[in-house]
């Protein structure tokens, strides 16, 4: 018996009365005999067993992600020459300092990268002071009315 002969509603009657039902008569459960295997039922013995994992091995301890590599490479002290003196530095500023460098000497290309490098970090607040967190921020909008308030009663006075 398919799952749509099994959910099908009861034939109406020729007379066009409708029967009722009572709402006792539910579909059996299936058992491990009569289990059907087909769309969206894979075999029983193919089927997750319980208590069991789907990755037994799982991630080795230890193991690190892309994120924590990157990191540990960009911040790995290297010893450059600055001056004429080696100095160390983590690797992340010895590119920078290169890329300056390059800039200076006049390779537009890096020219371009240190200057939209600048535009998107460079230009940061000083975080040491409550001004410097807000600079450029409104966490929300104040009403001309609100506004006021603030500057007759010096609520901000001192701040920054």
């Amino acid at each position: 018996m398919s799952w749509l002969q099994r959910h099908r509603a009861p034939p109406m009657p020729r007379d066009g009365k409708k029967v009722m039902t009572s709402n006792n008569e539910q579909p059996e459960a299936p058992s491990l005999d009569s289990y059907e295997v087909g769309y969206a039922k894979p075999p029983k013995h193919s089927q997750f067993q319980k208590g069991k994992s789907g990755n037994p091995k799982g991630r080795p301890k230890g193991s690190k992600s892309a994120y924590t590599l990157a990191m540990e490479m960009y911040f790995k002290p290297v010893t450059v020459l600055v001056n004429g003196k080696p100095k160390k530095m983590p690797v992340i500023a010895a590119l920078n300092a290169k890329l300056a460098s390059a800039a200076l000497k006049g390779d537009l290309k890096a020219l371009k990268i240190a200057l939209d490098r600048y535009d998107k970090y460079g230009n940061i607040a000083d975080p040491n002071t409550i001004g410097g967190l807000m600079a450029g921020q409104t966490p929300f909008e104040l009403t001309a009315e609100e506004y006021d308030s603030i500057v007759k009663f010096k609520l901000l006075d001192g701040v920054g």
